[in-house]
């Protein structure tokens, strides 16, 4: 009788540890998880108040910009264009210039005789702006500026190639006379002290990278995830060595290498049947750089916390 007892309960004990090991390893109906902390809060907005500007946020992603003067310029032209560089450079403080001897400079210089009419014998001395733009959403990076600069200067202060140096820099056209931006050209514009504060404020902002999780969908089938992630670059740099983590309970779940990310570029990831530690985790958190190793504009923005719908 003794062994028969024994025999039921070990078999009840096998039978009821083999359903347990089925059923926690069986894909179940899917469930579907939402997010929390998906987020695309401005990382900062500079205040150009009265200065105008063709876009907010708009720069280079770096301090010491190249320029490149081609032949075809005048030595007055040339040399008037790197005073414009020098006293610009002088003025805001925070940037600085230097030429190279190629045209993959950030800021190509060009010249031409062929005058631009605008009417009652006016005519433009030059042209000037950001010629390439990457948006970041929250930055639009200058990749490439232009100058093209139609005749020789007639002040002695290179009043129209600072014009267009500013152009390039995303200042716009201002009503007021005697500043620098003003649609036609005087010999004793200047640069203004809002111009100047509004390129120190923007220029302080480090170039750093900063990933952000845009998009993210999960659903839960007993012990298995599938999910799929867009992850974005939106800083100032491109990213190297990022990866993915997810955690549950305290515990690293996986660990995914997203390696390299340009500047305004995302990167998509699909994975299904990714095998959970246990059937019963009903919260996850989706973490960019886990361990820090990367510095970027903003690191509150690196976590989404996935919960079961049911929840």
């Amino acid at each position: 009788m003794l062994k028969l007892i024994v025999s039921t309960m070990l078999t009840l004990a096998i039978l009821i540890f083999s359903y347990t090991l089925v059923y926690q390893n069986l894909p179940l109906n899917p469930i579907e998880m939402k997010p929390i902390g998906i987020t695309s809060e401005p990382i900062a907005t500079i205040n150009h108040r009265f200065t105008p500007v063709f876009e907010e946020n708009l720069r280079f992603n770096h301090n010491n910009i190249s320029y490149f003067i081609e032949p075809s310029c005048s030595n007055t032209r040339t040399s008037a264009m790197k005073e414009a560089f020098q006293i610009f450079q002088e003025k805001m403080e925070v940037i600085s210039f230097h030429e190279i001897a190629y045209k993959e400079a950030d800021i190509l210089v060009g010249c031409s005789e062929n005058f631009i009419g605008l009417g009652e014998n006016l005519f433009a001395a030059g042209e000037g702006g950001p010629a390439e733009i990457i948006n970041t959403t929250h930055f639009k990076i200058i990749q490439k500026g232009k100058i093209h600069l139609y005749e020789d200067p007639r002040c002695e202060r290179p009043v129209v190639e600072i014009h267009e140096l500013c152009h390039v820099f995303g200042f716009d056209h201002t009503p007021d006379l005697k500043n620098i931006m003003y649609n036609t050209s005087k010999c004793d514009q200047k640069i203004s002290q809002d111009m100047i504060d509004f390129i120190k404020k923007l220029y302080s902002i480090k170039p750093l990278p900063d990933a952000r999780i845009s998009k993210l969908s999960a659903v839960k089938k007993g012990r298995y995830l599938d999910f799929n992630i867009t992850v974005l670059n939106e800083g100032l740099t491109e990213m190297e060595e990022l990866s993915l983590t997810l955690v549950a309970n305290n515990n690293t779940i996986d660990r995914i290498n997203l390696d390299y990310i340009g500047i305004g570029y995302i990167k998509t990831l699909s994975t299904t049947n990714l095998r959970l530690p246990s059937i019963n985790i009903k919260t996850i958190n989706f973490i960019l750089d886990h361990e820090s190793k990367i510095e970027e504009l903003n690191e509150e923005n690196n976590v989404v916390q996935m919960t079961l719908s049911s929840l």
